[in-house]
């Protein structure tokens, strides 16, 4: 798992590199998770998730109703197993579901839980599949890395923690239709601050804020004067998209105290 941290640290000084850059809109993303353990190494999982956006032209999952001012929902669920003290591997299954288009994830996750000096230090290699309605599918590699500490409040303990995830674009999946679709390696990144408050022994509440990032190409088109004389070719430019995304999971364990604070299924 060093060569994990490695390849996470060697992302920065990529993502460092002037870039154009846009602001999206404030993001809210609610969501409950619950696991529940099986026997003494295993765990199954289920977890919902809603985004809505504060810019409620994007909030159009459903013509009416409650769906109407949500953006997206998340369904989620899988299983992990313990394989040693600081090893578990796993699988899950994630359905996403926006008025277009719906997505099927396909994922399979190792993760290590260590420490680093008196922080717990948590990293997790996981690949998904997606399929994506009426688009092609493709896979991606996300390496996430998180640190934190468990403190005492009262009688009750609060882990403040700070989180780092890459996506990476794998040709895993990809057809041939794709060969000249211009793609950028890293589709995107996320930076996540955290509190966990642990109001029971099994239950958590964990608020956040996250800057997701989204990398991809863009077609400048070119510009023409009143006299349809061209001025300006036309180029292809590198593009990071930037969403503050507000966030709020409680969390709930079911014969399965959870060990480290706000790592997210």
């Amino acid at each position: 798992m060093k060569k994990l941290y490695v390849i996470l640290l060697s992302l920065f000084p990529l993502l460092a590199q002037a870039q154009s850059k846009i602001n999206a809109s404030t993001t809210i993303w609610p969501a409950f998770q619950a696991s529940i353990g099986t026997g003494e190494s295993g765990a199954v999982f289920l977890r919902t998730d809603l985004r809505v956006n504060t810019d409620s032209n994007f909030n159009d999952l459903a013509k009416s109703g409650i769906f109407s001012n949500v953006e997206r929902v998340e369904l989620s669920a899988g299983y992990e197993h313990a394989l040693s003290e600081h090893w578990r591997g796993g699988a899950v299954v994630r359905y996403a579901i926006e008025n277009y288009p719906k997505i099927g994830f396909y994922g399979l996750f190792m993760r290590h839980s260590g420490a680093l000096k008196s922080l717990y230090f948590n990293k997790q290699l996981l690949f998904e599949y997606a399929s994506q309605e009426d688009q092609d599918a493709f896979g991606r590699f996300r390496l996430s890395a998180e640190l934190g500490k468990r403190l005492p409040l009262g009688e009750k303990f609060i882990i403040p923690s700070i989180g780092y995830e890459a996506m990476v674009l794998s040709d895993f999946g990809n057809g041939e239709q794709n060969s000249d679709q211009l793609e950028r390696t890293i589709d995107r990144t996320r930076l996540r601050l955290s509190i966990n408050y642990e109001l029971t022994e099994n239950l958590r509440i964990n608020p956040y804020f996250m800057r997701q990032t989204d990398y991809y190409y863009v077609d400048i088109p070119p510009v023409y004067n009143e006299l349809g004389v061209l001025e300006k070719q036309g180029y292809t430019t590198k593009r990071n998209r930037i969403t503050p995304i507000i966030g709020l999971e409680l969390k709930w364990s079911i014969n399965d105290k959870p060990t480290t604070a706000s790592f997210t299924y």
